[in-house]
């Protein structure tokens, strides 16, 4: 009863069923706010991955690195600072393996940590949390549910009601309605009416004893009838009940309890209620006698209820009324306290939402106004923060640098944490200062007796890999990869496997030896980086070492093939391609067709079946033949003019053009700091495959640069043209071609060739 769907307005049915039912709580938290925080703090939805060891900055998209990082969103520092403190846990399946969640976000998305996250420390609360299908995953409704069962067997520990006021009781609790019902379709009473022959009728004036929990139930309909609930008309009938006498009556004892803690919730809600505006809720508008009211309902429950059945909800609703009333030095005093009290029974954390709570409520809760850091006294807090504070100046959306003064006054804050105020100095330096060997003062000393030989925590393996990153950037690559090697041997925490195992690759891809990738003695196991591997770094020796030792299904195997086919033809290697074609084709290869293959085995593998492209009629003089037929002709006459417009045909009709295009890459350098050093990207180096790529727009060029005037010069400038089509940006090559150039070719186009179809037919140059 502590997170942000408790005072959230559920949509109808037809809405929700486009949500996967784990991510409503995340939808309704943003709908919530109005306003988007990804831009300051990070977690798109689907963002390139990295395949450098820079991650310094921060970029508007970017996936996460499991150390702590200027580059990560606060969340994911948030996460691996909460594992630590043993409050998470990320339960990564043997069954399925990493890989599910690795898949093309790599090293780590914050999808995946949210997905994988279990809360390690249990709070009394987590009935409350633990949301049900019924409840369609949503503590608002799950309280609903929860309510109407507690409700039951209060009843039964009531001795001064008959049975058939038990049974209309609970008749009459099982016919309201809420807007959960209304939403998702629960709409039979979840009551076993079966003992009555028609439609259970209440009566009009309740007996003594029965008369306080029918008051109760009115007013729980009030409450859950969410757009139309009626907080105010809920507190009046929860007040009524908050002070009878009990008499040692378990069931009234109950009631007594609940009414008073309702008293919290209905203020919470008229707090939200009167506060929400058009696009975000605004506490100013509020009136302040609300949160004083519902401050006092919080007090009472707690003083007057100290072994109460709902002592941890209540103190997590005051964690919500600090954050509803704008007071964020208490609401932050709070967060540090739950945090360090795991054991109380006020524990009232769900860790699996903390980090989106600290980040939305705490964090980035005033978007206009940058929060000081010195509210912060918890090192978990502090070091995220100031994480977020030292990005890089060219870092997306990136606040005024913390200086090392502004750190030098945190320190006593860190007296039990001096590891991690010793990592945010060296973070300075090597981000802020660029100065790896001051950074190097300030972490582990002796790599070959202070590296742990069990588990790191994930603080510590920060301290580490910053450490090979330093090395890196001074130039002592040897220490740098005698480190790399040393924290791979070691056990690791899940995600920590894919620095470790980057590092490794990136050695393999600057010596090309490959063999902790491939082959028997291969240590590496992240198929994500032998599938980079293979697409951008691989020889052709190494390809077929791969695919003679996979069977046809194998992913590794099959992108081994495909890329041999790929790589050879778009080289200009057609008699190599022709020849690997015959081993490396699949006998079924029209069954590839990618996502729409029928079978359900292939459709994560390549698309096999465009190398059985049938050729095509351009114009009645313009014929192509097959493909085999098309490369065999290249292969003993690579100049053939039709034979080049062919291939380029069969470039245009499949999507083999794009195999090279590395969109990660792209986006990683645009994002990248300005550091001094440059850190390698796997792939990126000089092809291993003799011969120049081949792109269509070169072989447009070569064709109707011969000034022949011949149909196919006509039909080379038109595809020439055609390859700026309407937005103006080359679709044929990484190569600019001024508007200019383009024109000429457009005006010989229409002079030189002025009766043929395309001529007549191209109308723009872009």
């Amino acid at each position: 009863m502590n997170t942000v769907a408790e005072i959230v307005r559920l949509p109808k049915e037809p809405f929700l069923d486009i949500f996967a039912k784990g991510l409503l709580l995340t939808v309704f938290t943003i709908v919530l706010t109005g306003i988007s925080i990804q831009a300051k703090a990070g977690g798109g939805d689907y963002c390139s991955s990295n395949f450098s060891l820079d991650n310094r900055s921060y970029a508007e998209c970017q996936i996460n690195f499991p150390t702590l990082d200027t580059g990560n969103d606060t969340q994911t520092n948030l996460y691996l600072l909460l594992a630590d403190k043993g409050l998470v846990d990320f339960d990564i399946s043997e069954s399925i393996g990493p890989e599910l969640y690795y898949g093309h976000d790599f090293p780590l998305s914050l999808q995946s940590l949210k997905q994988i996250a279990v809360n390690k420390v249990k709070n009394p609360n987590q009935d409350f949390l633990e949301q049900s299908e019924k409840s369609n995953y949503a503590e608002y409704c799950n309280s609903f549910y929860t309510g109407e069962k507690a409700l039951e067997e209060a009843l039964k520990l009531d001795p001064k009601l008959t049975p058939k006021e038990r049974l209309q009781l609970i008749q009459f609790r099982g016919a309201i309605r809420s807007e959960c019902i209304d939403s998702f379709g629960y709409d039979t009473p979840s009551v076993d009416t079966t003992s009555t022959k028609s439609t259970p009728t209440f009566p009009l004036k309740w007996s003594i004893n029965a008369q306080p929990y029918a008051d109760y139930i009115l007013a729980t309909q009030l409450f859950y009838l969410g757009k139309k609930s009626d907080f105010d008309s809920a507190d009046n009938l929860y007040r009524a009940l908050i002070d009878l006498e009990t008499d040692n009556n378990a069931g009234l004892a109950w009631l007594v309890d609940t009414t008073n803690y309702m008293l919290i919730r209905t203020g919470i809600n008229r707090s939200y209620q009167d506060g929400m505006g058009d696009y975000r809720y605004k506490s100013e508008t509020v009136n302040p006698r609300l949160f004083l009211s519902t401050q006092e309902a919080i007090d009472t429950y707690l003083s007057r209820f100290k072994d109460g059945r709902y002592i941890a909800s209540a103190r997590g609703l005051q964690r919500r009324l600090y954050w509803l009333s704008g007071q964020d030095s208490k609401l932050i005093t709070e967060i540090e306290w739950q945090i360090n009290h795991p054991d109380s029974p006020l524990f009232n954390l769900d860790s699996r939402l903390l980090p989106e709570e600290i980040e939305r409520r705490v964090f980035f809760a005033d978007y206009d106004k940058l929060l000081d850091i010195n509210k912060f006294n918890d090192p978990i807090l502090l070091t995220s923060f100031a994480l977020y504070r030292l990005r890089p100046t060219g870092s997306f959306n990136a606040m005024q640098p913390l200086t090392l003064t502004d750190l030098k006054q945190l320190k006593p804050k860190f007296k039990d944490r001096m590891d991690l105020y010793q990592y945010l100095l060296a973070t300075y330096y090597l981000v802020q200062k660029n100065n790896p060997k001051q950074a190097l003062d300030h972490l582990p000393k002796d790599v070959s007796t202070d590296v742990p030989t069990g588990k790191m925590s994930y603080s510590r393996f920060s301290q580490y890999v910053l450490k090979a990153r330093a090395l890196q950037e001074m130039g002592d690559i040897n220490e740098a990869n005698a480190l790399w090697h040393r924290l791979h041997q070691l056990p690791k925490q899940p995600f920590q496997n894919t620095i470790t195992e980057l590092a490794l690759a990136l050695q393999a891809d600057q010596s090309n030896n490959y063999s902790k990738l491939f082959g028997n003695n291969a240590t590496i196991k992240s198929q994500t980086l032998k599938m980079r591997i293979i697409k951008y770094s691989a020889d052709p020796a190494l390809l077929k070492q791969i695919a003679d030792s996979s069977s046809n299904t194998d992913t590794v195997g099959a992108e081994a093939r495909y890329a041999l086919l790929t790589k050879s033809l778009l080289h200009g290697r057609y008699s190599d391609f022709l020849n690997y074609k015959k081993d490396y084709l699949p006998k079924n290869s029209k069954e590839y067709l990618g996502y729409d293959s029928v079978d359900e085995t292939l459709q994560h593998l390549p698309s096999f079946s465009e190398f059985n492209w049938q050729g095509k009629k351009i114009s009645p003089n313009l014929i192509c033949q097959d493909l085999t037929t098309t490369v065999t002709r290249l292969s003993k006459n690579p100049k053939d003019r039709l034979q080049q417009i062919c291939l380029t045909e069969f470039m245009y009709d499949t999507s083999i053009s794009y195999y090279f295009e590395d969109y990660d890459q792209d986006y990683h350098t645009v994002a990248q700091s300005g550091s001094n050093y440059r850190y390698p990207y796997l792939g990126d180096i000089p092809s291993r495959f003799k011969g120049q790529t081949l792109n269509r727009l070169d072989i447009y060029k070569s064709i109707f640069a011969s000034n022949r005037d011949d149909e196919l010069s006509a039909y080379a400038l038109h595809r020439a043209i055609g390859c700026f089509a309407s937005s103006g940006n080359n679709q044929c090559s990484d190569e600019d071609v001024d508007m200019s150039v383009r024109k000429a070719w457009f005006k010989r186009l229409k002079s030189d060739f002025k009766n043929t179809s395309w001529a007549q037919n191209q109308k723009y140059y872009w």
